[in-house]
């Protein structure tokens, strides 16, 4: 079996967490760390010059999120010190996937012509945790290109049920009438 180097390390990673019963605690930071990495791009650019040192990358790093020592800390530092900083986001992807399925949880992410109301949202969360047997995180976006309705979609399932491809099914299927 192949495995990306995202999960090679985002394995690793959870092992060491679970290990420490931290796993909650490495998963909040590590989720905070690349939000704000993706948001700033630069940063992550600049950890990965290669006419700055190692330990002067580090020391960059260390600035940015402390000199905490925690599981977390120490890993981004790794990271850095490997030349694999920028696969933050797939390490991050790798590792929340084993973080829901050990806890029993599913990402869903959800698109919507408009945002959810709470209703829609408690209700859409109820019925997919009856549905998938887990509890949900729900991502969500708006586009609103999609006219209504909503696109769902959970590991490989996609649900698209919005307007605007039914209206991309409905004039295919048209054109195939008058042929």
């Amino acid at each position: 079996m192949i495995q990306t180097v995202g999960k090679v390390y985002a394995e690793a990673l959870f092992l060491l967490a679970q290990e420490e019963h931290a796993e909650k605690q490495v998963y909040t930071d590590l989720n905070e760390t690349a939000d704000v990495i993706s948001q700033n791009p630069e940063f992550a650019m600049l950890l990965d010059v290669p006419t700055l040192g190692t330990q002067e990358r580090v020391a960059i790093l260390r600035k940015v999120i402390g000199e905490e020592n925690g599981i977390t800390e120490n890993f981004l530092c790794l990271l850095v010190e490997k030349h694999r900083f920028s696969r933050l986001g797939e390490i991050r992807s790798a590792f929340n996937k084993m973080y829901y399925d050990a806890f029993g949880m599913a990402e869903v992410f959800v698109t919507t012509a408009v945002p959810l109301e709470d209703a829609q949202r408690s209700a859409l969360k109820e019925k997919l945790k009856k549905k998938l047997g887990k509890d949900i995180m729900l991502r969500e976006d708006v586009d609103a290109s999609l006219l209504g309705g909503m696109i769902v979609q959970y590991g490989d399932t996609r649900m698209d049920n919005s307007i605007r491809t039914r209206m991309q099914q409905f004039r295919r299927n048209g054109n195939e009438v008058r042929k």
